[in-house]
């Protein structure tokens, strides 16, 4: 069935839309959370709420549903030390701004088209670039697409199908404005998505142009997953999100987490329906643990729901591969103290999605149902990085200080000269 064009807006209603604009997991009942806590933890509920309140309002910065989401309430399963390493995403993003102290390369890094191009110079894998909307002037040679009847003029004509299309900016980690694009029908004037729907090429174009032509939207060639990953989750591109950190010795992994999609999901972000996410090992690349659902509705399983392959235990193929894929796109800016990959196991090998110098940490946390801000993980890292720019700090303070007192020195020693000069 073709999508619907876009309404006109009104004071009651919102335009409708083809693509994710307002996405995430819906905020979870509260009170009943609360409720359910007290019934499961034993706890009384002015007990969790003032609990509750402390990591809301205090330094983790996590939202309410978080704090049922992971079980915070539980104290037979957490400490009150292991309780103090989560954090939500406001905290998440204090702490990369602390590790990632060369503010002037992020910009760079996070544009999937100019690092694109750098990834793809470098030799290594990432997805061909077809086209670009922008209203922005582009060289002609990057394929650019400038208002609404030039991108049905595309979709209308190219033979790069099938195609993923995605926002050059926003917020990666929620996936908005993304398509999978397998074909175009001229008899209708149609496009397929990746489900089999279909859409109507000019409202497809005027929305695409209307939300993302003032950022930039994006036309790639349409990634496969490895034929293991077929086997084991079904044709989705889910990504696998491997954390890198280079504290001034060269970039290490510091963990990962695969984001495994469900047969109909155009994105594989956790909190889309029929998605799951997995621990992995990031040494071996082995699932410790995987899960489905959210806050309450968290369940842990050990096989995939739609294909029944065994998923705990079992290990992502093309792993020590895809490790130094990071580690080799993380080698380009050194500069940069920590970066999250957005990385397909993908049949032509190992292919970055995207890079993300602002990574939400909160995955690792569902991922793990652990916090990520303990010692051997994002504290050591985040602890060392402010030592460091400490340490820097103190010595630029000397150097100018030295400088100075040089200077004040100088200037003595010149009217000094110049007295002398003035008695002879």
């Amino acid at each position: 069935m073709a999508a619907t064009a876009l309404a006109p807006a009104s004071d009651e209603t919102k335009p409708e839309t083809i693509l994710d604009h307002e996405i995430g997991p819906a905020k979870l009942d509260i009170p009943a959370m609360l409720l359910k806590a007290k019934t499961e933890s034993g706890r009384s509920t002015f007990s969790i709420g003032k609990e509750m309140g402390r990591f809301v309002m205090g330094k983790a910065k996590l939202n309410g549903d978080q704090y049922f989401a992971w079980r915070i309430y539980d104290d037979k399963t957490f400490t009150a030390e292991q309780k103090a390493e989560f954090i939500g995403a406001k905290r998440s993003r204090q702490i990369n701004w602390a590790i990632n102290t060369v503010n002037h390369l992020l910009r760079f890094v996070d544009n999937k088209v100019l690092f694109g191009a750098t990834l793809t110079a470098s030799g290594i894998r990432y997805p061909e670039r077809i086209a670009i909307v922008s209203d922005a002037r582009l060289p002609k040679g990057m394929g650019w697409l400038k208002g609404k009847e030039a991108i049905a003029d595309f979709l209308r004509t190219t033979d790069a199908y099938p195609l993923f299309g995605k926002p050059i900016t926003g917020n990666a980690s929620q996936s908005a404005g993304v398509a999978s694009l397998t074909g175009y029908d001229a008899a209708t004037d149609t496009l397929t998505r990746h489900d089999g729907t279909t859409l109507d090429v000019e409202a497809f174009a005027e929305e695409v142009n209307e939300y993302f032509g003032p950022g930039g939207y994006l036309f790639q060639k349409r990634i496969f997953p490895h034929p293991d990953i077929v086997k084991a989750s079904g044709t989705g591109l889910g990504t696998v999100r491997i954390v890198t950190v280079n504290e001034g010795e060269g970039p290490r992994p510091l963990y990962a987490a695969w984001k495994i999609t469900a047969t109909d999901a155009v994105a594989d972000n956790f909190w889309r329906k029929g998605n799951l996410l997995a621990d992995v090992d990031v040494e071996t690349g082995t699932l410790r643990r995987v899960r489905t659902g959210g806050g309450f509705r968290f369940e842990e399983v050990e096989t995939h729901p739609e294909t029944d392959a065994q998923l705990l235990g079992w290990t992502l193929p093309d792993w020590a591969e895809a490790i130094e894929t990071v580690l080799d796109a993380h080698s380009l800016v050194p500069m940069v103290g920590i970066i999250g990959w957005d990385l397909a196991l993908a049949d032509g090998g190992p292919t970055i999605i995207e890079a993300n110098t602002f990574p939400n940490h909160t995955l690792y946390q569902d991922a793990t149902g652990k916090g990520v801000f303990s010692d051997p993980v994002l504290r050591g890292v985040h602890d060392r990085a402010v030592a460091r720019k400490a340490q820097r700090d103190a010595e630029d303070r000397a150097k100018v200080k030295a400088s100075n007192r040089k200077w004040k020195r100088n200037q003595l020693q010149n009217i000094r000269d110049g007295l002398d000069s003035d008695n002879s």
